[in-house]
C-alpha cells in the first residue's frame, strides 16, 4: 500500500478492514469492550494524525496493531498506578480516621478531667493555658494576687498530670488553640 492509502477513502477502507480485529486484539489485554474500542479509536486517530510521517515500507496493519498494543499496555500500566494510589490513599484515610478518633477520645478525657477541677482552678487554668494569658494578666482580671494564680495552676497541673498521664500532650495542644 502506498501513499494512496492515506487518502480518506483508503483510510476508511483500512478502518473497516481492521477495526473489528483490533478491538478483539485489544480486548485480549484490557478485558473491557468499551475501553478496547476507545483504544482502537485512539490508535486510528494517531495513525491518521501522523499519516504524512509514516514509513509505509512497513505494513499499515502491523503499524496499527503495534500502536493498539502499546496503547493497551499503557492503559494497563495506568490502571496499576491508579490502583496502587487508591490503596495508599485508602490506607492514609483509614489511618487518619483512626488517629482522629483517638484524638477525639483523648480530648474528651481531657475535657472530662478539666470539669472535675474546682471552678476557680479551672477558670485560671483555661485563661492561662487556652487563652495564653500571663499570670499577671489573669491575676489583675480576677483581682487576686499572682501567687494565688500560681497556686491554682500548680494544683490544676498536678491534678491533671495524675489523672491524664499520656493525655498530657493534649494540654499543650489546648494551649495552641
Amino acid at each position: 500500500m502506498a501513499r494512496d492509502l492515506l487518502e480518506n477513502k483508503a483510510f476508511e477502507e483500512l478502518f473497516d478492514l481492521h477495526y473489528g480485529n483490533l478491538v478483539g486484539f485489544v480486548y485480549g489485554y484490557v478485558r473491557d469492550e468499551e475501553v478496547a474500542k476507545d483504544i482502537v479509536h485512539d490508535a486510528f486517530l494517531t495513525f491518521w494524525t501522523n499519516r504524512k510521517h509514516l514509513d509505509l515500507s512497513y505494513s499499515a496493519k502491523s503499524y496499527l496493531f503495534t500502536l493498539a498494543q502499546n496503547y493497551a499496555l499503557n492503559y494497563l500500566r495506568h490502571l496499576r498506578v491508579v490502583e496502587v494510589n487508591e490503596r495508599e490513599v485508602t490506607a492514609l484515610l483509614e489511618s487518619a480516621s483512626e488517629e482522629l478518633a483517638e484524638y477525639d477520645e483523648r480530648f474528651a478525657r481531657v475535657e472530662e478531667k478539666l470539669a472535675l477541677l474546682p471552678e476557680k482552678q479551672r477558670e485560671v487554668f483555661l485563661k492561662c493555658v487556652v487563652e495564653e494569658k500571663k499570670y499577671q494578666e489573669v491575676a489583675d482580671e480576677l483581682d487576686v494576687s499572682i501567687n494565688t494564680i500560681k497556686k491554682h495552676m500548680t494544683c490544676a497541673l498536678k491534678f491533671l498530670r495524675g489523672e491524664l498521664q499520656d493525655e498530657t500532650v493534649l494540654l499543650f495542644v489546648l494551649k495552641k488553640k
